[in-house]
């Protein structure tokens, strides 16, 4: 009975694991799509610290006036709404508390589509560096050795 329990338990992990997997590393790149952790705080990001932006790969001199660009201000991801867009001088004007500022073409990671998940992108930024790669992999290895010995206890009996 408790093998039975621990190999469910097991199993719906590694399926929601693997769900996960497909969707940020398959699914949203074949739509034109990547997620961005937003890290560091910004008062002129419509995006929250922590949070998992989502942001459409787009060309810089496509934005237009109302959407939202997604930048980089150092190492930290900035979302603000685009006021003009200066294709000649290969620079985006964005609107800022302090007023605005012109952000060159090569800052520019995309256009955010407003959506965002708070708190996730910690989890996220953690997980793409170093240490938090390595106990991922670790831990669908052992979710995947407790499936595959609960399953081998559960066998119906011939």
């Amino acid at each position: 009975m408790i093998a039975r329990i621990i190999r469910a338990i097991s199993g719906l992990l590694l399926v929601l694991q693997c769900l996960v997997l497909i969707a940020f590393f398959g699914v949203l790149p074949l739509l034109g799509f990547s997620a961005c952790p937003v890290k560091g705080t910004n008062a002129d990001s419509i995006y929250k610290d922590g949070s998992l932006a989502f942001v459409q790969e787009v060309s810089a001199s496509d934005l237009t006036a109302g959407d939202v660009a997604l930048y980089y201000r150092g190492r930290t991801a900035v979302g603000s709404k685009v006021t003009a867009n200066d294709t000649a001088a290969s620079k985006i004007t964005v609107q800022a508390k302090s007023g605005s500022a012109a952000i060159p073409y090569s800052k520019i990671a995309g256009k955010g589509t407003g959506f965002s998940v708070p708190m996730l992108g910690k989890y996220a930024g953690w997980l793409t560096a170093g240490k938090g790669l390595l106990y991922s992999v670790i831990a669908m290895g052992i979710m995947f050795v407790v499936f595959a010995v609960s399953a081998f206890c559960v066998r119906d009996k011939e």
